[in-house]
């Protein structure tokens, strides 16, 4: 597959970014050396570049450290997968007494070090840890920059990726009644809110699927899509569980927590 083509088959991301994978690949292939990706993928990319393997000529192997991450580092390589992959795994304790930190508090402060989303993996909040797998080579930074969350005292050291107490992702399950798959219907049953005021976040570019911004509110959503809704949560469809007596749509949905 020529660079073009592999380009033209991610139209939703940005062609530098995706053009900086091929090259990648193409080292690979040359070298015969694993190579791996120098940010953590979303869902979209990285299952798109398993279902190219044949047309790539590579294997393509993909790590997050938790199970049921989203976004995973990936090794390009043509033979095994590598034991090892260039991340580690970092704790933050929060030390303040009088303040609960969340997810948002956490990923605004390592963001504030000016460092991009894409280097961190998923982050999980738990008591009054955050746990961040992180590309290995900013690691150093982090630990000698990070002091504070918000106006939180902080205390961050790297963990072993294979201690047997990882902590898992976190959801709540409930279910959504609605009257189809579209994104508007389902959005505004996540949100709670009328479907005008669904379409308004939805133009707005406040809801994405699978990390994308999506701004079509007849798409229609599918098992196992993640929903994200700005300033409402990230949701994950489960399955369809049937229909109500009134024909509407059962829809088992995961909310992360």
């Amino acid at each position: 597959m020529d660079k073009t083509a592999f380009i033209n088959s991610f139209d939703q991301c940005d062609k530098n970014y995706i053009s900086n994978i091929y090259n990648s690949i193409m080292i690979c292939k040359k070298t015969h050396n694993t190579v791996f990706t120098k940010e953590f993928l979303i869902p979209y990319i990285y299952n798109k570049l398993i279902n190219m393997e044949k047309e790539l000529g590579i294997k393509v192997y993909c790590y997050g450290i938790y199970e049921e991450c989203e976004r995973k580092i990936v090794a390009f390589d043509l033979y095994e997968e590598p034991r090892e992959y260039p991340i580690d795994l970092i704790k933050i304790t929060n030390k303040s007494k009088f303040k609960n930190l969340t997810h948002r508090d956490y990923l605004g402060s390592l963001m504030s070090l000016g460092l991009k989303r894409e280097v961190f993996g998923d982050l999980v909040v738990e008591d009054n840890n955050c746990y961040v797998p992180v590309l290995g080579d900013i690691t150093n930074y982090i630990l000698g920059s990070l002091e504070t969350i918000g106006n939180c005292p902080c205390e961050i050291e790297i963990l072993e990726s294979n201690i047997e107490n990882i902590p898992v992702v976190k959801f709540q399950e409930k279910v959504i009644i609605c009257s189809s798959l579209r994104l508007d219907n389902v959005v505004s049953e996540l949100s709670n809110l009328s479907r005008n005021d669904g379409n308004t976040l939805i133009n707005n570019g406040s809801v994405m699927i699978n990390h994308i911004i999506c701004n079509k509110k007849d798409k229609l959503v599918k098992p196992l899509d993640i929903i994200t809704v700005r300033g409402y949560g990230k949701f994950k469809m489960q399955e369809i569980a049937g229909e109500t007596q009134k024909n509407r749509l059962k829809i088992v949905i995961r909310k992360y927590t």
